[in-house]
């Protein structure tokens, strides 16, 4: 098994134990920064601590890399209905 292997799996692990900034912290190695399941797990973490410019940035590299993903695109959908979202009477009294 190979180092960026192991690193994604503890990655995992991170994140399934709730430490998503541990698990950033893992995958912020310069040397695992241009593979495909990195920017994707970023993503992911970034999208858990509600980071939403930097999720979408990590889902739209994931998508030149991997066009028509579904999951990315699903996620890039989620972050642009956040972003975009308005409510005119909560902001306007």
């Amino acid at each position: 098994m190979t180092d960026l292997e192991m690193i994604i799996i503890g990655a995992k692990e991170a994140i399934e134990r709730n430490k998503p900034e541990e698990a950033l912290s893992l995958l912020n190695q310069e040397a695992f920064g241009n593979n495909g399941e990195v920017i994707f797990l970023k993503g992911e973490i970034y999208f858990k601590l509600q980071n939403w410019g930097e999720a979408l940035n990590h889902f739209n590299a994931y998508l030149e890399w991997f066009p028509g993903d579904k999951k990315a695109e699903s996620y890039c959908l989620m972050i642009q209905n956040i972003l975009g979202f308005y409510h005119r009477d909560l902001y306007n009294p």
